[in-house]
Parts: structure tokens; sequence; C-alpha cells
């Protein structure tokens, strides 16, 4: 296909400037994002087994409800109750102790105030405040927000700033096309290896990005929407409804008086028989002791169906109702335009096909942060200037090259070590802190800490020397991860644990990328032996 050269160039400056000013954010976005598919697991893969109390029959929660209520009164207003909910894994039934201490969801608010109860074997009561540790919270956030901390109203600053990159993101998507319209069929799956790198990783980063261009057009808009819905909501109310609000509270409930008893395994059963294909994954309870304004949301989760939350469909009703609960929030009975904008969340979030799609969006999401970091890596080798005549002077490298050259290396591979070195922190902190009630804090602290050190290695040392070093410290991280559950197994009164049963491929995972790592030790390592005098990857420079 022909593209005139005028628009071809352009095309060409405005997806390597957009790429480069993007490149950074977007590689911590789709590296988190990848894991963030499977981020509740990896709590509970960093919580201590004895953290989570045992479950109880469905026909055991009016009794351990109503024993909570007469011990803790605050439990009589709200509370949640826990079935088979991978988040809100730890006990059947949890409440919040201290009000005073609510934050928004979005906030990086890492306290722990919930109380947590089941029933022992005979009957008694066993509660527990929350100990739990929030480190797939922490993946999820650097996903959220790219690393960029701090409130603005009632989302995070970084989810805004990322709206504006996912802009450009959709940006450099398009003019990437048109660049490689013309060679299209015929460069599209070569790789070329030899001396020319920057003809590899053009071919590697063409490969990535076409292959998966559709999954990278949807994220990009779905971001959009997702960082700015205020905003449209608020245009659209202002053309439609004049201003008015687009969605209202529905009036109180008409309860008979004397207000029923709550009965939450009557409840069960109800949505149970109106949502036959969900399973149950958690309901939560709101303004109990005002029982015109009470409220229920139950979380409902299915494979078959493109589902509107991470992994849940929702259905809010009065819990003292006699009638049907509305089922027009699940996919099966929602409207044709409800469906289109459900499916934007579904394919943004991937929790449609259970965990063949989980798998398939970790590797879409690693290759979306190669993506990102090839597209820098290609922008640094154009700019290197080469030693074409030995009789004459090494060439000087551009300062700009320079300062992209380790900003690339250091925050890119600081960002994989430092969430390496958090997960591995996620193990040991619980044999040397002395409270545990704090321990999420060091997860927040030992990720910018690191992330940070990175960065000033990289910039103090130079690209060359970082590149191998940060790649081998990856890799060692990695293998003390499993080593860890080694550990535990033949030290067991140490306060480690081993890896439970069905969270043994985190192990196996981090030895796979372990491996990964120390190859790419060794490659970056010889090519700082070996390259010619002057380059940018060069250990010493003239």
């Amino acid at each position: 296909m022909k593209v005139r050269t005028d628009i071809l160039r352009l095309s060409k400056e405005l997806h390597t400037w957009v790429g480069i000013s993007a490149g950074i954010l977007l590689f911590i976005c789709f590296f988190a994002g990848g894991l963030s598919m499977f981020q509740h697991d990896l709590s509970k893969w960093a919580t201590p087994p004895q953290q989570s109390l045992s479950a109880v029959h469905q026909n055991q929660y009016n009794e351990l409800i109503e024993q909570v209520q007469q011990k803790y009164p605050e439990a009589k207003k709200s509370f949640q109750i826990n079935l088979n909910s991978r988040e809100f894994y730890n006990a059947p039934i949890q409440w919040i102790s201290d009000k005073k201490a609510e934050r928004d969801d979005h906030d990086f608010d890492l306290h722990q105030n919930s109380m947590l109860a089941t029933l022992n074997p005979d009957g008694s009561l066993q509660v527990r405040q929350e100990d739990l540790s929030k480190a797939g919270w922490l993946i999820e956030q650097l996903h959220e927000t790219g690393g960029i901390p701090g409130m603005l109203g009632h989302h995070t600053l970084g989810v805004y700033v990322m709206g504006v990159v996912a802009v450009l993101y959709f940006l450099a998507i398009m003019t990437g096309l048109i660049v490689l319209l013309p060679t299209l069929v015929k460069d599209y799956f070569a790789i070329r290896k030899g001396k020319n790198k920057k003809r590899f990783w053009l071919d590697a980063h063409n490969v990535v990005g076409i292959t998966s261009l559709p999954f990278h057009i949807l994220i990009s808009v779905t971001v959009i929407v997702f960082a700015f819905h205020d905003l449209f909501y608020d245009g659209i109310g202002q053309l439609v409804s004049k201003g008015k609000p687009l969605f209202e509270r529905p009036p109180a409930a008409q309860i008979a008086e004397p207000a029923p008893q709550l009965d939450v395994e009557k409840i069960l059963a109800k949505i149970q028989q109106q949502a036959p294909g969900y399973e149950i994954s958690s309901i939560s309870f709101n303004h109990l002791d005002h029982p015109e304004k009470a409220s229920a949301r139950a979380s409902l989760y299915s494979p078959d169906q493109m589902l509107r939350g991470d992994r849940f469909d929702v259905m809010m009703f009065n819990p003292y109702q006699e009638k049907p609960f509305s089922t027009r929030n699940l996919n099966t009975d929602s409207s044709a335009m409800d469906k289109v904008i459900r499916s934007m969340f579904s394919l943004h979030f991937g929790n449609y096909g259970g965990d063949i799609t989980r798998w398939m969006y970790v590797i879409l999401g690693i290759g979306g942060a190669f993506l990102f970091y090839s597209g820098n890596i290609l922008w640094i080798e154009s700019r290197i200037r080469r030693q074409k005549n030995p009789n004459l002077p090494v060439p000087q490298l551009r300062k700009d090259v320079r300062f992209v050259a380790s900003l690339t290396i250091g925050a890119c591979l600081g960002c994989v070590l430092a969430v390496s070195v958090s997960l591995l922190l996620g193990r040991w902190a619980y044999v040397f802190t002395a409270n545990p009630g704090s321990l999420n804090h060091w997860f927040i602290y030992s990720y910018y800490a690191v992330f940070l050190l990175a960065l000033f290695y990289s910039f103090t040392i130079g690209a060359a020397r970082a590149l191998p070093h940060l790649h081998l410290m990856i890799a060692v991280i990695l293998l003390l991860i499993p080593l860890t559950s080694v550990v535990a197994l033949i030290m067991p009164d140490l306060g480690l644990w081993a890896t439970s049963s069905f969270l043994w491929w985190i192990d196996i995972a981090a030895i796979i990328f372990a491996l990964a790592f120390i190859r790419f030790y060794q490659q970056a390592n010889t090519r700082m032996k070996h390259a010619e005098p002057g380059s940018l990857w060069a250990a010493k420079r003239d």
C-alpha cells in the first residue's frame, strides 16, 4: 500500500516523539497490568495461611451474624459476607471496626481496619483483626496510575495522567500503523538478527505491535473512558438532561412495619434462584439500622458472561424487601446499550472465559511492556553515532540520547526489580516485623525506594553498565522467591510458609522469568564488553 511521503514523514515523527513521551509510563502500566490479572492470587500467596479463617456452611451464616452483632454492635449497621470471593477470601464475615478510618477505595490506603470472624467447629465465635497482604493491590495501583501517587478529587492523580497518556498512546498506534503500511506484508514476520541492532529492535517492535493491534486499540480507548468518565457523564447530562443527574438513586423501598428480621440464608437462596449460572462471591450490607434505606450489593461471578467489574457482576437490592430482587445489572438481563458498555469493561479487565483468558492477557500485557521498551531502545539505536573511521576521534554521544537511555533502563528495569523485591518482602517481612499491622506500608515504601535507587544507579554509572547489573539483580530476587518456599519446608519454625498447592504456579513463573533475565544479563554483559569504542553500550566512554 502506498502512502504519500509527507504523510509518512509526519506520521513517523509523531509516532517517535509520542512514543518516547509516553513509553515509560505505559511500560509500567502494561507490566503491572499483566500481573494484575492474578492480583488477588498474589495477595493470598503473600499472606500467611494462618491469617485466613475457615469457611462456614451456607446454613451457618445467620448464626454467625447473630453472634457477631451481639458482641460487636458496629456490625449491626453494616458488614460483608464472603462465600467464594477471590479478593475477600480471608473470612466468612468482615466489618469495619472504625468508621472514621474508612477511605476512598482509590486512595493509597494501606490501613487494615476490618475485623474478621468465623465459627469454630464447636459453634463458638472466632474473631481476628485483619492482617493481610495487599501485594496484589500495590500491583493494581501501579497498573492504574503508572506509579504516580497523590489524589485529585476522588481519583488518584495517576489515573488522570494515564488518561492523557492514553490519548498519546492511541495517536502512537495510529501513526505507527501508517508508517508500517507500505511494508506491512513484506516485513510483518521478518525478525532479522545480526550486527545491525536497530534492524532487530525495529522488526521485533513491529511484530509485537501489529500482532496485538486490536488489543492496544481497545486498551487505549477504554483507559480514556475510565479516566474521564465523570467529564463525559457531565457533558452528556448537560446535552441530554439539561444538567439533571443521569443516574439517580431509586426511591426508598416500602418495608413492612415492623421490619422483618434479616435472613441472610434466605437472601442467598433467593439470589441463586434468580441468577442461575452465577456463583455468589460476596454480599455487602449497609444502613441496616434504617430498613427503608438499607442496601445490599451482591458480587456474582460467571466465566461465561461479560462482567462489569474485574471479576464480578452486581445485584443491588434492599435486603429487607419481599419482592424479587432486580437483575437488570446482570449481563443476562441488561439492555443492548448496556451490553456494549459492559463489553468494553470486560474486554479491558479480561474477566471472561476464566483463567485461559487471564493468561492470554498476562502475555499481552508483558508483550505490551516489551513494545514500549523496544520503542525507546529503537529510538536510542537510531541516534547512536558509529565509529566509521578508526583514524578519526571517537564520536561524542548526544546528551539527550544518554538521558533517554539511562531513564529507560533505570525506570523500566527498576519497575520490574521493585515489584519483585516487594513480592519477596511480602514473604519475609512477617519474620522480621514486630508489628505486622504496618506491613503493607512497606510494600509501598520498598517499591518506591528500589525504583528510585535503580533510576539513580542507571544515571550514575550509565545505561551500558546498569543494564546487565539490573538484569542480574532481577534474576537473583526472582530466584529467592521459590527458594523462600524451600527454606520454609526445611525450617518450619522460622515463621515462613511454603506456597500452597494451588498457588505453586507463582513460584514456577518466578523461576522461568529468572532464567530469562539470566539470559538477558549474559547478552547485555557480552555486548557491553564488545561494544565499539565510544558506543553508548560500551563499559567505558572516551
